[in-house]
């Protein structure tokens, strides 16, 4: 049971705007979607933390991994290289419980980018 006093202005505002938007049990459901929401909103900041480091950790060994595992499979995951192999079903397995993880084949470069759109003039 979770217990909590908020400001009245705050709580007559929210309940409000609940019933409009929640016929039945409308405090209830909107208090369970903004937890819903920040729980979210941490996971995400969880795994761009993630993603920064491993970010980070690949720049720092770019130059190695290129001169010792090319055309092999890596695992960056936890900021640190976590694994090589020679197929992406070797390596793949490799921590699970990452919430981001980089996983590539060395000295494979992906295909530049191009955005394709419409262009048009009207006179």
């Amino acid at each position: 049971m979770l217990t909590m006093e908020l400001p009245k202005a705050l709580q007559q505002e929210f309940e409000q705007t609940a019933q409009k938007f929640y016929v039945h049990d409308g405090v209830k459901r909107a208090i369970i979607e903004a937890i819903e929401l920040w729980l979210a909103k941490q996971h995400q900041r969880q795994i761009d933390a993630e993603a920064k480091a491993n970010n980070q950790a690949f720049k720092n060994i770019q130059a190695e991994i290129e001169k010792n595992y090319f055309g092999k499979w890596i695992v960056i995951a936890h900021g640190e290289l976590q694994g090589v192999g020679e197929s992406l079903a070797e390596v793949n397995h490799l921590v699970p419980e990452a919430q981001h993880r980089i996983v590539m084949q060395v000295g494979e470069r992906r295909p530049k980018e191009v955005e394709l759109g419409w262009q048009i003039e009207f006179d």
